[in-house]
């Protein structure tokens, strides 16, 4: 094969690189607020007010289970504590940008520029869905950290203490720092197979270094003001019933959905890798690879784990692909010597940076622009903004858009339900779906409760005649929401 035409910037490589890097742009610069960057935003404002850190915040009338927790507290305080919006865009788009860049260095110790483009763009497609403004983010963020820690400062006697400061950290951020404890016990695993294979004594001590590594990643998330009961939160939040039957994300990734057919597209690249290359990878990869693909297949919360953690093995099969074709590599080429070396670094870096500093920008542009809102009845709240009186006036709402009114409106209502799923009882759920449903005497159960104000989806023509019937009155309504007032 003629060497210079094989590292010739091609129109392929060039295209593929491209796009991988629009994708990448448009993830940071562009990541959607759902409501959980809303809910976040409000409850961090209550935990700056003084409510309790480690609690669910008392944003809603209906109750909440006793002792509920409120793992996110650190997230919603950061998020918070900058007091606009267009910063808390910026610290979440800083996040992901950290976590792509990360990921990036971690691809480039297993393969070329050419192929490195290749899976970074494959990668990114079932990425891409998940990179969403909310407190997830600093688990994109914190999880490769975790990553470059555990594979290539194994041997040195100071990484238990830095993964269990970054455990620690994790821990009261996002309840994600479990995959962290998964990608260490994974180490811990190779290590000791190396060691068993290998029958070196020198291999001892890395043993040792990642064992303890592994105990300090377990205790760390202890340092938190739930204590102990954090754990079993985060262990039990995926098994709870009422989480999996309520939330899209904790449900399976099936195939014939979007999200899931890409998904499963990875994961088939990533084995005929696996028979193609006869492994072609260490013990502790394949296994966090299996552990993290069946919660993907189980969640489809977990995906972007499987996603950053296989990363590199995508590259790596990507590069082998290419030597072994020699007629592939020649088509293919080489990405643009812009986008090699030091001259590349600062290109990514530039563009990360311009990423990040539109987000204080974003919110003066047009909402076609923005895209901050275009799923949420901002007219709606605005014009309720003016109609309810007092403070922490209850509201039937719709569950999608508790997190957003709670931002918007901040103490002057009190929500019926949010995206938090697992602070409310089974009962307390069918009670709402009773409620929003408009099954039974809907006007009474409210009246009960003292609840006098509805913001509801148009199509929810069955409760608004019951409501109606009983004297309820209509005071707004647009083609994305309807408010309702019992006088």
């Amino acid at each position: 094969m003629n060497a210079v035409a094989a590292r010739s910037p091609s129109r392929i490589a060039t295209l593929v690189s491209l796009a991988a890097l629009a994708v990448a742009a448009v993830s940071i610069a562009w990541s959607l607020p759902i409501d959980d960057f809303w809910l976040a935003i409000a409850s961090g404002r209550a935990i700056l007010s003084g409510a309790d850190a480690a609690h669910a915040i008392a944003l809603s009338w209906m109750p909440t289970i006793p002792g509920a927790l409120n793992p996110q507290w650190g997230a919603q305080v950061m998020f918070a504590a900058v007091d606009n919006l267009g910063w808390a865009l910026a610290v979440n788009a800083a996040l992901i940008a950290i976590g792509l860049g990360l990921t990036l260095v971690r691809m480039a110790r297993r393969g070329g520029p050419a192929a490195v483009a290749i899976a970074s763009f494959l990668g990114l497609a079932v990425l891409s869905v998940h990179l969403l403004a909310r407190p997830q983010s600093f688990s994109i963020a914190l999880f490769p950290m975790a990553l470059v820690l555990l594979e290539r400062f194994r041997d040195r006697w100071w990484l238990p203490f830095s993964l269990g400061v970054l455990v620690a950290g994790w821990a009261n951020l996002h309840g994600a720092f479990v995959v962290g404890q998964l990608a260490a016990a994974a180490t811990l695993a190779d290590v000791a197979w190396l060691a068993w294979r290998r029958r070196d004594p020198a291999a001892r001590r890395t043993l040792l270094i990642c064992a303890l590594a592994l105990v300090a990643a377990g205790v760390a998330p202890l340092m938190n003001p739930a204590g102990g009961a954090l754990l079993g939160y985060a262990y039990g939040q995926g098994v709870s019933d009422v989480v999996r039957a309520i939330s899209v994300e904790w449900q399976p990734a099936w195939p014939w959905e979007p999200i899931g057919t890409l998904f499963w597209g990875l994961v088939v690249l990533l084995v005929v890798g696996r028979i193609l290359r006869r492994g072609g990878a260490g013990l502790g990869e394949l296994l966090l690879g299996l552990t993290l693909g069946i919660l993907a297949a189980t969640g489809v919360r977990f995906i972007p784990w499987f996603v950053i953690a296989m990363a590199p093995l995508l590259a790596a099969d990507v590069e082998a692909l290419l030597e072994h074709a020699p007629l592939v590599r020649r088509a293919v080429g080489d990405v643009p010597s812009v986008l090699l070396g030091a001259s590349g670094a600062r290109l990514l870096a530039v563009l990360a940076v311009a990423c990040v500093v539109l987000q204080p920008i974003r919110p003066a542009l047009h909402a076609s622009l923005s895209r901050l809102t275009p799923d949420e009845p901002v007219a709606a709240a605005e014009r309720l903004q003016a109609l309810v009186p007092g403070s922490r006036t209850p509201l039937l709402n719709e569950q999608v858009w508790g997190g957003y009114l709670s931002w918007s409106l901040g103490d002057r209502i009190q929500t019926a339900m949010d995206g938090r799923i697992e602070i409310r009882s089974r009962d307390t759920w069918q009670r709402y779906f009773d409620l929003i449903g408009g099954t039974g005497d809907a006007a009474e159960g409210l009246a009960a409760a003292g609840v006098r104000w509805a913001l509801l989806l148009p199509g929810r023509t069955a409760l608004t005649a019951r409501l109606e019937a009983s004297g309820w009155k209509e005071t707004y309504q647009d083609e994305h929401a309807i408010v309702l007032h019992r006088p």
